[in-house]
């Protein structure tokens, strides 16, 4: 049985990290690497190698960079249902990381590349214990049937889902506030970062925003970067956790490798202060590398 099934984003990064400041209309110093990326493939990653038993259900072109894709996806434990669609190129994304550390991503949410109606096999969600989902998948016209779908199916079948909302700035953009919280709401744990949890809560301050998502999700978890993360469950305390130790190399990937560490101990049974726990510790992890995952 699959203890949890991630469906959604697998892409390349080319990550471009730089040694200082970006220098508009010259040239600065840094690195250009590229890796294996995109959300739902990196909390897939993770909670594998946090000896989660993990699935995946994605899409990339039917070319070399997809193929390169799939193999670090097998190769890193995770049982891969990865469509190589014909005729689409895989996709790629920017991510720029300044000198502190802290990334900023040019998305691109080609159709080319989207999950639609029939990519998931009903009899792999059906023996899963956890869904996770992220909001790429919702902010992708060609794929937001099939996210209204999976929440629903999961739904009857009595399945746990979680969602990592994804970017504040794509929900402005592609959608709106009214319709990502209706897709999002009666999710088991969501996780948005703090920008993300003011945009969909209405409010600035992350406790109260974490507090204020609870008529959505039975649990919300707001990751907050070097602050760490605060937790609110319904019925029960809210509380903060910090940012475990690390020494930062670059914050990408960071959410999806807490998400990661949070569901995979959460799924064992364990309760929501070793949960944040888990997750901390992997996304300090996540932290020191100069990728993804």
């Amino acid at each position: 049985m699959v203890n949890l099934l991630c469906v959604g984003d697998l892409n390349a990064d080319l990550a471009i990290s730089l040694t200082n400041d970006l220098v508009i209309g010259s040239d600065t110093d840094g690195t250009i690497d590229m890796h294996g990326g995109g959300s739902a493939a990196n909390v897939a990653v993770w909670a594998a190698r946090a000896g989660a038993t993990v699935a995946f259900v994605g899409v990339v072109g039917n070319d070399d960079l997809g193929t390169f894709l799939v193999d670090g996806m097998v190769q890193a434990g995770v049982d891969a249902h990865v469509i190589q669609r014909a005729g689409a190129s895989t996709r790629a994304v920017a991510a720029i990381v300044g000198p502190d550390g802290n990334r900023s991503l040019v998305s691109d949410l080609s159709g080319q590349t989207a999950l639609v109606d029939g990519d998931v096999d009903t009899n792999l969600l059906a023996a899963a214990s956890w869904l996770h989902l992220t909001g790429y998948t919702f902010l992708t016209d060609q794929s937001r049937p099939l996210f209204v779908q999976l929440t629903k199916q999961t739904s009857e079948l009595g399945i746990p889902w979680s969602i990592d909302p994804s970017a504040a700035q794509l929900i402005r953009a592609r959608s709106d506030v009214a319709s990502a919280r209706a897709a999002f709401s009666g999710c088991a744990v969501m996780f948005p970062s703090d920008d993300e949890a003011a945009l969909l809560a209405d409010v600035d301050d992350p406790v109260m925003a974490a507090d204020s998502l609870l008529d959505l999700a039975d649990c919300v978890v707001v990751t907050r970067g070097a602050d760490g993360a605060t937790v609110a469950r319904r019925g029960r305390p809210t509380f903060s956790v910090p940012a475990a130790p690390t020494e930062l190399c670059n914050t990408l990937g960071c959410g999806d490798a807490f998400a990661a560490g949070f569901l995979t101990a959460r799924i064992s049974g364990a309760d929501d202060q070793i949960c944040a726990a888990a997750g901390t510790a992997t996304a300090a992890r996540a932290a020191s590398l100069s990728a993804a995952r």
